[in-house]
């Protein structure tokens, strides 16, 4: 069939040039279908192929990112909508900032497609780039060359200076030629032509390290850690008023006049001090790269569900036991990092949530899980523990309780959860050791009939109802009676077999080993 269904899809092709998705099939398969009907097995969907092709029986899976179409729908690697943010959780969906959604990507890998994180530094936009909840906060568009009265409006910095957000031609034109160019007694940055213009330090230089600001020279490369001004005045980079709000290099930014780290993932120590990236207390709840958030002076991991090692500590997603236990370690859910492993969480929906091959029931992690519709998971399938109900619990061809002829074979001898079992449609107490009353007739362990004559324990057996000691020479309460071998006159009586403090052979006589 996947020959004939190969060739017929080519002929499609070569008439109509049009595509379409042929899955690979075993050659004997049945897949032809126009709706579930048709598929012959129990559980089968009949999967859309493309327009004018009929569809193809297909047994649904959790949808992984391998390239294929798992549940059947006619899509290919379509992970269940899941809402994802790799950023802080303070700035998801503030701003610019948007979450986004689990999608495939290369080599099998999870991500969040069209997530929008944090920029580093907020830009002069009319948006909240950094997603603090403010808009270009940092910017004086009444002063601002490049932003002038608005964001985006740019003054000509040889001819022009904005004043009261407004470009306004500049009378001096060079604010480093030690010349009064416009002749109105005022020279360079003391005239107010050339306030908030960067200018040569000193005849000789390079690069124009200072700005005219108050009518005098201050500093403009506040990263250098250098005292530029051509009389230093003992200040340098961050410690100048005029640098605040100002880079002071890559992933730094001069705050309250000093350097503060603003990138906090690139393993450098950007402001030189207290500390690289999340050792850093300015890094305190920032991004410190996708899935990973600086806290508590250190990154930690958020997302445990990509197969990545977000914080770069060693352990990915749930072998991170210290950042991702008690977290989603699926996109989708029904999957919950416990003691550095995936458990699976939801057994009900077909999919295998901790990807570790076994679906519900059939997952170790789903045993005894009760569904609260008259089944559970034992034996590692769903079977019906509610066996007086008169209903198909587990709709397992209508087999019904234990309907004479057509009873549910679970019910009549099978599991009803831990420490109970069905015998012929009644449930038995089997763990008489544990103190509970697993098959809920009222009798916990020795105390249910069911236990009469089974151990409870080493030394231990259930005799009338009650527990009887049936070792005397082990020094041990065995039946939790506060009697100790020969003590125990009852189970232990006078001639009974036992052991001396000493190590030697006795027998019991009135209470004691003699």
């Amino acid at each position: 069939m996947k020959s004939f269904s190969s060739l017929f899809c080519c002929l499609v092709l070569a008439l109509s040039a049009a595509g379409c998705f042929v899955p690979e099939l075993p050659d004997d398969t049945l897949f032809s279908c126009d709706k579930p009907e048709d598929c012959a097995a129990e559980g089968m969907l009949c999967a859309p192929r493309g327009a004018g092709l009929r569809g193809y029986c297909c047994t649904p899976t959790e949808e992984v990112c391998n390239g294929q179409d798992d549940n059947c729908n006619g899509q290919l690697d379509d992970l269940p909508a899941a809402s994802c943010y790799s950023g802080p959780e303070a700035t998801r969906d503030v701003g610019g900032c948007k979450s986004g959604r689990a999608a495939c990507g290369a080599n099998g890998s999870i991500i969040c497609a069209g997530e929008i994180l944090p920029a580093a530094t907020e830009s002069c936009n009319g948006a909240d780039d950094d997603c603090d909840g403010e808009l270009d906060e940092g910017f004086n568009v009444q002063t601002d060359n490049a932003n002038c009265g608005r964001c985006g409006i740019r003054c000509n910095a040889l001819t022009e200076m904005c004043v009261d957000g407004a470009c306004k031609t500049r009378g001096e034109q060079l604010c480093d030629d030690d010349t009064d160019d416009d002749g109105d007694g005022a020279k360079d940055c003391a005239d107010s032509d050339c306030d908030n213009q960067t200018r040569l330090c000193k005849a000789g230089d390079t690069a124009k390290n200072c700005i005219c600001v108050g009518r005098t020279i201050g500093e403009a490369n506040c990263g250098d850690g250098i005292d530029n001004e051509p009389i230093p005045d003992g200040f340098i980079d961050c410690v100048e008023e005029e640098c605040a709000d100002k880079s002071c290099g890559t992933g730094c930014v001069c705050s309250s006049y000093v350097k503060k780290e603003i990138a906090c993932g690139d393993g450098i120590n950007n402001d030189g001090n207290e500390g690289t990236d999340c050792a850093d207390p300015d890094c305190a709840g920032q991004s410190c790269g996708a899935g990973c958030l600086c806290t508590g002076g250190k990154a930690v991991e958020t997302v445990c569900s990509d197969g990545i090692d977000n914080d770069g500590n060693g352990g990915i997603d749930c072998a991170d036991t210290a950042d991702c236990n008690g977290k989603d370690c699926s996109p989708a859910g029904g999957c919950l990092c416990t003691a550095g492993t995936p458990v699976e969480t939801v057994c009900n929906d077909g999919l295998d949530n901790d990807g570790k091959g076994d679906v519900d029931c059939a997952d170790p992690d789903c045993n005894w899980k009760d569904f609260g519709d008259g089944t559970i998971c034992a034996g590692g399938k769903r079977v019906e523990v509610a066996c007086t109900d008169g209903t198909d619990n587990d709709g397992n061809a209508g087999k019904l309780d234990c309907a004479s002829g057509n009873a549910d074979p679970n019910c009549v001898n099978g599991l009803c959860g831990v420490g109970c079992s069905f015998v012929n449609c009644v449930k038995t107490e089997t763990a008489c050791t544990d103190t509970v009353d697993n098959d809920g007739n009222g009798g916990t362990d020795c105390a249910d009939s069911d236990c009469n004559n089974q151990s409870c324990g080493t030394g231990c057996i259930c005799s009338g109802g009650v527990k009887k000691e049936t070792i005397c020479n082990d020094r041990v309460d065995n039946d939790g009676n506060n009697g100790i071998d020969c003590a125990d006159r009852t189970d232990c009586p006078n001639g009974t077999a036992c052991t001396r403090t000493n190590g030697a052979a006795g027998t019991c006589n009135n209470g004691s080993c003699n």
